[in-house]
């Protein structure tokens, strides 16, 4: 740059001068043009004349509005400018193609009159245009300073645009003390200028006394700039938060540098990196989002075919099984046909972003153990995580993971995990607390004790919903957090310690024997946390706490009936655990909580259908009978009119009276 500054304050200008800056597009031109300017108005200060020919459709708007614009800006800069560009102005009028014809009288009945008075307007046209020039080259002269004209971007002009700039270029370029500082690609130029076997190249060496080509960057430095213009656009973004350095080289070197060739492409990938990271807050791991930019902006194709395709690629094994297997393969083998010479690139995004899609093209299949990891670390390999990116809307899902990572960061402070808890909608809070299954083994042991006990307190709080044939009810969802917290401590005994603290703090029987049987030795309910010994101890505590406590609010027992019939049966049986001297609401919730469902599917239909029913024959083992068990459906009838749920859990308790059975 410094030495074409100094070519411009130094080179003779006696009879114009026209230096090019040649370089391919995208290879910085503009950038030094940009620097050069700004070096040409340091002192000695000269003026600085831009013309953008993009402005202008044919030459003769080009030739009247390249002399106004060169008079116009030239009056702008400084007064003693004036003459000049007063100079410019009428000679560029005589320039502009002729466009009226002075001749007398509306109507010419002759042509060969109409053609005389042409030439006569011409000669006298012709004769004006001489001396406008010498008089223009004469203020020039008296000027005593340097006018720099700057064209960038010749080479982005139509063929016949090209031409037109450069015949207006050598019409104008021996005027005194003007400096042309030209900027193309010297192949289109040339390319562009070639007419009737005449070579551009000639053409152009008449007009151009230097040429100054702009250097091919080097990989090296374009990879460098890469960095430094995402560093900037990053730059307090909270996308940083979710970069991970141990993946960005391979990302970098075999995604991102193959697709950039030159400084143009390096802002054009900066801004769009800057304008996504805006829209999506940050919520997705940026080397993915790095590499899918990269691969939008560059290859917008293959990116379609992305979009397209979001199943194939993020599909692991367990699913790729429900889904269409085929089409998958299929899909994956159009997103590479449309890399055509870029294929090694797109493999690279499918090996380092999708894992999931790796087995279409002879890679390794992934099982659904690897979602967790990918959601939590918000890598588009999950299918939530693509979805957002592709649609930038959050699934129930991706919701409940955000609100999962807030939980997780309070894991171990009671007070904050209760208070975020509460403050989501209750229709969600089961979705959130499954969400944190995907922190499994790296649950701080500060937090077992605390999360433990808030997430089983939470239980009562958790709203019904209908479930799917294969969907969890919220009691397993919790306990499913639960049981991975305390895998998490060092053996039985240390769970044991944890278990005896956590049991006091939890509000519900309910609640205290899932996490008994959770740790005990049951058959099908236990996972052996605690040792036998432990396990009956617990049990034995819980049972008759059972037996001797009625809860005050009962109607937080999620799992009244569940409770005190396993208390019975751990007393053996002997007694009756409920009689009807209960109060109403006792009888009431043992009602409704011995209220279950069955899901019925035909085998040529998807409707499935849903009938209600009570678990009778425990309700007359733990009532003694069926005349207490109407006493006792006769006590809740009087609370009913409050609780709509308790009034259809009577009715279909009176079908039962009444000698209904359900048909299986």
């Amino acid at each position: 740059m410094a030495s074409i500054v100094h070519e411009v304050r130094s080179v003779d200008v006696a009879q114009g001068y026209v230096i090019a800056l040649s370089g391919p597009w995208g290879s910085g031109k503009t950038s030094l043009l940009n620097l050069i300017r700004l070096q040409l108005d340091g002192a000695p200060r000269l003026p600085v004349v831009n013309f953008n020919p993009w402005m202008f459709s044919n030459t003769e708007q080009l030739v009247q509005s390249f002399f106004g614009e060169l008079a116009s800006q030239l009056r702008m800069k400084e007064d003693r400018l004036a003459a000049v560009a007063a100079e410019i102005e009428a000679y560029g009028g005589l320039l502009a193609p002729l466009t009226f014809v002075p001749i007398a009288g509306p109507l010419i009945q002759r042509a060969s009159e109409a053609v005389g008075a042409v030439r006569k307007f011409r000669e006298s046209r012709d004769g004006s245009v001489v001396f406008r020039k010498e008089m223009l080259a004469a203020e020039l002269t008296r000027l005593g300073e340097r006018i720099v004209v700057i064209l960038d971007d010749i080479d982005r002009l139509q063929t016949a645009e090209i031409r037109d700039i450069f015949k207006l270029v050598r019409l104008t370029a021996s005027f005194p003390n003007v400096i042309y500082l030209l900027a193309f690609d010297r192949g289109r130029v040339e390319e562009a200028l070639t007419e009737s076997g005449i070579p551009g190249r000639g053409y152009l060496e008449k007009i151009v006394q230097t040429t100054i080509d702009v250097p091919v960057i080097a990989d090296e430095l374009l990879i460098t700039q890469v960095g430094q213009a995402l560093d900037a656009a990053l730059d307090g973004s909270p996308a940083m938060e979710r970069f991970d350095k141990d993946r960005w080289p391979d990302v970098l070197m075999e995604v991102v540098a193959p697709l950039i060739r030159n400084v143009r492409d390096v802002r054009r990938f900066a801004a769009s990196i800057r304008s996504t990271v805006d829209s999506l807050g940050g919520q997705i791991e940026l080397v993915d989002l790095l590499a899918l930019e990269a691969i939008r902006i560059f290859l917008p194709d293959v990116f379609m075919a992305i979009a397209d395709a979001p199943t194939a690629l993020t599909a692991t094994r367990s699913s790729a099984a429900r889904s269409g297997g085929r089409s998958d393969e299929e899909a994956v083998k159009r997103i590479l046909e449309e890399a055509a010479e870029r294929r090694s690139v797109v493999e690279s995004v499918i090996s380092r972003l999708f894992p999931g899609g790796l087995r279409h093209v002879g890679g390794s299949s992934y099982g659904a153990d690897w979602e967790k990891g990918w959601l939590k670390a918000r890598r588009v390999a999950h299918p939530d995580i693509l979805r957002l990116y592709l649609e930038r809307t959050h699934t129930s899902k991706m919701a409940a993971f955000t609100d999962a990572e807030r939980a997780y960061k309070v894991l171990a402070d009671r007070a904050a995990l209760e208070e975020f808890l509460s403050s989501i909608e209750p229709e969600r809070v089961e979705d959130v607390i499954s969400a944190l299954e995907a922190y499994e083994g790296e649950y701080p042991s500060e937090a077992v004790p605390v999360a433990v006990t808030v997430l089983l307190n939470t239980m009562p709080c958790l709203p019904d919903r209908p479930r799917g044939m294969l969907e969890l009810d919220a009691r397993l969802v919790v306990s499913r957090v639960v049981l991975r917290l305390l895998r998490q401590l060092q053996g039985p005994d240390e769970v044991a310690t944890i278990v005896r603290e956590v049991l006091p703090e939890i509000t519900t029987l309910s609640a205290r024997l899932q996490l008994v049987l959770l740790v005990g030795h049951r058959k099908g309910a236990g996972h052996k946390l605690v040792s036998e010994a432990v396990a009956t101890e617990l049990e034995g505590d819980l049972a008759q706490a059972v037996r001797s406590e009625v809860p005050a609010d009962v109607s937080k027992e999620r799992d009244y009936l569940r409770v005190l019939y396993w208390a019975y049966r751990q007393a053996g049986g002997q007694n009756a655990t409920l009689d009807a001297g209960h109060r109403p609401a006792v009888h009431a919730q043992v009602l409704i909580t011995s209220k279950t469902e069955t899901l019925r599917s035909s085998g040529d239909s998807r409707v499935v259908k849903r009938e209600a029913l009570l678990r009778w024959p425990i309700l007359e083992e733990l009532y003694g009978g069926q005349e207490a068990l109407r006493q006792a459906v006769d006590s809740a009838r009087e609370i009913a009119e409050e609780n709509p749920e308790l009034a259809r859990v009577i009715d279909l308790a009176e079908k039962y009276l009444g000698g209904w059975r359900p048909e299986d």
